[in-house]
C-alpha cells in the first residue's frame, strides 16, 4: 500500500504545485480527512505522508509542512466525531480550493486516492458522499 501512496503523491504533486498555499493546505487537508475515513492513521502512513510531502511546494511560513500535516491529522481525529464539526471542516476545505477547477481536481485525487489499497471501506463511501454534498451545495 505505501508504494502505492508514494506513488499517489507523486502523480499529485506537480498539480499542487500549480496552486496558491492556501490551496494546498486544502488539498492536504482533505487528503488527510479521507486517511482518517476508518478513524485511524497510522505510524506507517503518517510517516509515509511526510516522507512524501518533502516534495511539495510549502511556502506556509507559520506551519513547515511536518507541523502542518500533524495539526491537521489532530483536528481530523477531533472533526470525524461530530457531524457539525465534520460539516464546518469540508465547507472550511471548499472555501480555501476557491475555484471550481481546484475543487474538482481535489475531489478527483481523493476518488483515487481511496482506490490505491483496492479495498475501499463503508467508512470511506460514506465520507466521500459527504464530502461531495458539501462540495455541490
Amino acid at each position: 500500500m505505501f508504494n502505492n501512496i508514494s506513488n499517489w503523491f507523486a502523480g499529485i504533486t506537480e498539480e499542487m504545485d500549480g496552486l496558491v498555499q492556501e490551496q494546498r493546505e486544502a488539498e492536504l487537508d482533505l487528503l488527510i480527512l479521507m486517511m482518517y475515513a476508518d478513524r485511524h492513521i497510522d505510524e506507517k502512513e503518517r510517516s509515509e505522508i511526510l516522507k512524501e510531502s518533502k516534495s511539495f511546494v510549502w511556502e506556509n511560513g507559520e506551519y513547515h509542512v511536518q507541523l502542518y500535516i500533524d495539526k491537521t491529522i489532530a483536528q481530523v481525529r477531533d472533526v470525524v466525531l461530530n457531524e457539525k464539526k465534520l460539516t464546518l471542516f469540508i465547507e472550511d476545505i471548499l472555501a480555501r480550493l476557491s475555484e471550481k477547477e481546484t475543487i474538482e481536481n481535489a475531489l478527483k485525487s481523493v476518488e483515487k486516492f481511496m482506490e490505491i489499497d483496492f479495498d475501499i471501506s463503508e467508512k470511506e463511501k460514506a465520507l466521500l458522499v459527504r464530502i461531495k454534498e458539501v462540495f455541490n451545495k
